[in-house]
């Protein structure tokens, strides 16, 4: 069985001994964590196949496969007798969770989690508004599941907080009824539990940001459209502020 162990060389390494997969994943794992946390930047070439196995404890197989993985995310590409060569981040699929989820430090990532926040303002308020038009009962009870799960954890417990705005985003999406925002969902569950590791932590005004959450929520059950927009916009604008707070 191969096993990855830790070493000097490459940094933080999971130690996995079930072989198979559970290796293979773990290579991909701790590559992608190196390319995303700036350890191996754009341009630079990964170390030699020889020497990512002895980094990793791993046969050539799993570093072949975990290349070809990364290769189809974006992160490299591998050229015969140019090796493997990280592309640049334009090339990055950064709405795939998996990716997002091999970043070491995303809440750092200044550029990242603003283009995160970039990408919500442009679908979300109109998700927002969509759902003012098509909730059902169903959608509006799941929404405000969410706000009164946010009002009754809000100060004390900030992981169910997340999970409750959490919650609250995805129903409003859900309650759009578009099927390709609907389809996005996994991908942008992601890219929002990156945003709320930054900005929910620096939100002391926390009843301000309740009470915007409010706002979308009542003017999707009164069916105003472009006030449902609009107080959409407003909740945005609060998860900037934070963001900026931060920097």
């Amino acid at each position: 069985m191969e096993t990855i162990v830790p070493s000097d060389a490459i940094g933080w390494m999971p130690s996995v001994d079930q072989g198979g997969a559970s290796v293979h994943n773990a290579v991909v794992s701790v590559l992608g964590s190196r390319i995303l946390g700036g350890n191996y930047a754009p341009g630079d070439a990964l170390p030699r196949e020889d020497e990512l196995c002895a980094m990793l404890g791993v046969s050539r197989t799993s570093v072949r496969e975990a290349v070809k993985v990364l290769s189809a995310k974006g992160l490299v590409e591998a050229r015969r007798r140019a090796g493997v060569r990280v592309l640049p981040r334009d090339n990055w699929r950064l709405l795939d969770p998996v990716v997002l989820g091999w970043h070491p430090a995303i809440q750092d990532d200044e550029e990242l989690v603003s283009g995160l926040l970039e990408a919500r303002r442009i679908f979300e308020p109109a998700a927002a508004e969509l759902a003012a038009r098509r909730a059902t009962a169903a959608d509006l009870a799941e929404i405000e599941r969410a706000v009164v799960g946010m009002r009754d954890n809000i100060p004390g417990d900030l992981n169910a907080v997340c999970q409750a705005d959490l919650a609250f985003h995805k129903g409003v999406i859900a309650a759009s009824h578009n099927v390709v925002l609907k389809g996005l969902v996994g991908m942008l569950e992601a890219a929002l539990r990156a945003t709320f590791l930054v900005t929910n932590p620096l939100m002391e005004a926390q009843s301000r940001a309740l009470s915007a959450h409010v706002a979308v929520l009542e003017a999707i059950r009164i069916r105003d459209t472009a006030g449902a927009r609009a107080a959409m916009n407003r909740l945005l604008d609060i998860a900037a502020d934070d963001l900026h707070a931060k920097a």
